[in-house]
């Protein structure tokens, strides 16, 4: 692997792959794209910003796209001219959206057609260029009559936006023009929004040497053995740093054909799964289940995984097993391994391998990461005991975005001048250096001055069968005082309710302590979800007594008889 240097993420993408010639990089429904013409649109889409938008380096520029070969093709084009790029959720309300273009002093912005309708007006309103795409842009020749039939009807009924480009015509009418490459590898590349360590939303800044320093070290443990044979899917989002640097900026740089999809759907994925090469998948927990839970998973296809990571959130051991049990039964050299990380830190800095592996674990940390487990006076905790997770090393963010542009905002330097990432989380490392999550610090619910760890709880159920999911939250009683309330969903139907709370009760008795108990077992249809596809448990928590509790249609509510 070429080792990142000084180089841009545009750079270090066609270092890496310079030596493969032409292959398939990109593919768009059953549409393949050679990397030479996709390096074309960069190239051109670079030179319409920089020529026809006056764009400079440190500018900044918005990416208000789902994942498409489009919001690929913007990232490279954008970091070859030094742009910072401003990735936003697709579906945020049209006030964030401003808000956020707005606060970044966006110079521009990019959307989909069949996602702006609603966003006209407020793009309308910022007065800025916008750049908009169309889902006929990529795609075969039959597919693209189809589309833009649907196009067509697009433009007649939506209100105009006005200042627009059309991303094709953008490429096509700059094709034969090109500018420098802007390469400051420690200047901004990216600002993407995160929940910040302290559970407040923040934007988070990221040069291109943490980018290209996660590939280089996360492609250590695998990498594409026959460039634009062997493909990766690509779901996540690029607004999301697992997404971004892993999922996009690694499967480029190590030859992967990159197919991506707007929005994960799993019958859509088995069969991507079916008839292509997917040697990786990568996701967050609830993807994979999902993925499991279609019939169309248990197939041959399954044996050419070998680099699938799960990651932004804690995944249960029971159903890691099952779902290596798939691959096993194929016959895959690869296992779906659990990771760790966050935005603040490139996305990840700690993960399982095919070789390096302790169930219940998050791994060990990447090569040139410095991870630690430290108390509320950042001082180191011996093996064995929970503290804050703490990480370090090249990848690390240059600080949270400020109006005055100061660098370091949000990072911790220690005594020899070691800048470390407090991340919120709680974990602890064992005696061989394997690291365990044990959920984020506002997550802990403190009863009668006890600490209780909701996710420990919600991993240990999952060894019954009768429950498909739980979430564990902080609420309280009638009488005022604060309590454990667990949230259930049951994958059996038809099973006796009391039988089920005495089981769940008796277990928490036996293994936790009896603050850990919970008081009310609230049964639910499904978990509510958060846009990533996590489990919301901010929407299930209780902060007050006067709060309401999480309601839901066809709910059951069984205030237990438990002695505390």
């Amino acid at each position: 692997m070429v080792d990142p240097g000084n180089m841009s993420c545009y750079e270090y993408y066609k270092a890496c792959t310079d030596e493969y010639g032409e292959y398939y990089c990109q593919q768009h429904l059953s549409k393949k794209y050679l990397n030479t013409r996709i390096i074309s649109d960069m190239d051109a889409l670079a030179a319409y910003m920089r020529i026809e938008l006056g764009l400079k380096p440190g500018d900044v520029y918005s990416v208000f796209m789902p994942t498409t070969v489009q919001s690929i093709v913007a990232f490279y084009a954008l970091n070859k001219i030094g742009v910072i790029i401003n990735f936003i959720h697709p579906l945020l309300p049209p006030d964030v959206v401003k808000e956020t273009v707005t606060q970044l002093h966006s110079k521009g912005i990019m959307v989909l057609d069949l996602l702006s309708r609603k966003y006209t007006d407020m793009i309308n309103e910022l007065q800025i260029p916008c750049l908009v795409c169309h889902s006929s842009d990529y795609a075969n020749l039959a597919a693209e009559i189809g589309i833009g039939a649907g196009e067509k009807i697009i433009k007649r009924v939506f209100p105009k936006l006005n200042n627009r480009e059309e991303y094709m015509k953008a490429i096509k009418r700059f094709r034969k023009a090109n500018v420098k490459v802007h390469c400051d590898c420690d200047q901004t590349a990216v600002y993407l929004n995160g929940g910040g360590t302290t559970g407040k939303s923040k934007t988070i800044k990221l040069t291109s040497r943490a980018i290209n320093e996660i590939v280089f070290r996360m492609s250590k443990l695998d990498r594409i053995h026959r460039p634009g044979e062997e493909a990766e899917v690509i779901v996540l989002p690029l607004f999301h740093c697992f997404g971004l640097s892993v999922a996009m900026h690694m499967a480029m740089c190590n030859g992967a054909r990159l197919i991506p999809m707007m929005n994960f759907d799993a019958k859509m994925f088995n069969r991507l799964l079916r008839h292509n090469c997917v040697v990786g998948i990568l996701g967050i927990p609830i993807m994979f289940k999902k993925l499991m839970a279609d019939k169309r998973f248990d197939n041959k296809a399954l044996k050419n995984l070998r680099m699938s990571f799960c990651g932004g959130d804690d995944a249960p051991q029971q159903w890691l097993d099952e779902f290596n049990s798939y691959l096993e039964k194929w016959g895959a050299v690869g296992r779906l391994r659990q990771g760790y990380g966050l935005t603040e830190v490139g996305s990840v800095c700690c993960t399982c391998s095919n070789d390096t592996y302790k169930p219940n674990s998050i791994g060990v940390p990447i090569e040139g990461v410095l991870m630690d487990v430290w108390d509320d006076d950042c001082k180191p905790l011996p093996v064995g005991e929970i503290g804050e997770l703490v990480i370090a090393g090249p990848t690390i963010m240059s600080g949270y975005y400020t109006d005055d542009g100061h660098d370091g905002e949000g990072l911790y330097t220690d005594e020899n001048g070691v800048k470390w990432v407090r991340s919120g989380d709680l974990g602890y490392r064992d005696e061989d250096g394997f690291y365990y999550f044990s959920g984020r610090k506002k997550r802990v619910i403190i009863i009668s001055g006890y600490n209780v760890y909701p996710s420990d709880i919600e991993k240990h159920l999952t060894r019954f069968g009768f429950i498909k999911e739980a979430c564990c939250v902080k609420g309280w009683s009638a009488q005022g005082k604060p309590i454990i309330r667990l949230f259930v969903v049951y994958s059996d139907k038809t099973g006796d309710r009391k039988e089920y709370e005495e089981m769940i009760i008796s277990q928490i008795k036996e293994n936790f302590s009896r603050f850990s108990v919970p008081r009310e077992i609230i049964e639910l249809e499904k978990l509510p979800e958060t846009p990533l596809m996590k489990i919301d448990f901010m929407k299930l928590t209780q902060d007050k007594p006067d709060d309401p509790v999480y309601v839901q249609e066809e709910i059951k509510q069984s205030i237990l008889p438990v002695s505390i």
